[in-house]
């Protein structure tokens, strides 16, 4: 499936830059599939972001290491972990459909395109945008109602249904501090990460093109053709 290569990453690095979050999710997984990004929008979160688990495997391997912030106490917990150890195992299709309190409220889960929507919308509940984009009805004892009118305890079970259904869209991480042994489960944002990921490569990469154009005159298309390994053994020999 994949087309990557470091020129096409590159390319997609800097075409993301203006970009907002959940749009650059669509650029980078076109650039993987060679597929328009408009073929990734209806995909929901949660398959979007096993995409980008799949991407970031190919691209910098299984293994991942981060920092969060402790809940307790603040203290920067350093996290490793596989890449595996992120993948959510999707429940047998679970009907799109909640009955709860005289309320009858079908919808859908989120996509990639409702969430490029409601961040252009610029609307500042962004849990309130996504969920008026996928509510296909809410009827209160046979009667239909507006979103607005649902009571917070409907719409907590709406985004909770969508949860259960989507469960690679939410996905935690099981951690313990060192510093006061609280114990929290955090949330993963592949996306995020991944990008910081590719921003780092991507400058680091540039760096070398720059040394070996001007140590040996090659164009980017030729250093950028030659494996990494390579790629950074001539820099070395150039920085000395």
């Amino acid at each position: 499936m994949s087309a990557l290569n470091a020129a096409i990453l590159l390319d997609a690095w800097e075409r993301g830059l203006p970009q907002g979050l959940p749009e650059r999710a669509l650029t980078l997984l076109s650039a993987w599939s060679a597929a328009p990004a408009e073929s990734w929008q209806g995909k929901s979160i949660g398959e979007r972001d096993a995409s980008l688990l799949r991407l970031r495997e190919e691209v910098f391997g299984p293994w991942i290491e981060a920092t969060a912030s402790c809940p307790g106490c603040g203290a920067t917990l350093q996290l490793a972990f596989d890449v595996g150890a992120l993948r959510a195992t999707a429940p047998a299709e679970l009907p799109l459909r909640l009955v709860i309190d005289g309320y009858e409220v079908v919808y859908r889960l989120p996509t990639s395109l409702d969430l490029v929507e409601a961040v252009h919308a610029g609307q500042t509940d962004g849990r309130h945008a996504l969920l008026s984009r996928c509510l296909a009805s809410v009827r209160l004892d046979g009667a239909p109602m507006g979103e607005l009118e649902m009571p917070a305890s409907v719409v907590d079970a709406v985004v909770e249904g969508m949860r259960r259904a989507d469960p690679q869209a939410d996905v935690r991480v099981a951690v313990q501090c060192l510093e006061c042994a609280h114990s929290a489960s955090i949330g993963f944002d592949i996306l995020s990460f991944l990008w910081t990921e590719i921003e780092d490569w991507a400058r680091r990469v540039v760096l070398e093109v720059h040394a070996l154009a001007s140590a040996y005159g090659w164009g980017e298309s030729e250093i950028l053709a030659m494996s990494a390994r390579r790629r950074r053994l001539y820099a070395q020999v150039v920085g000395g």
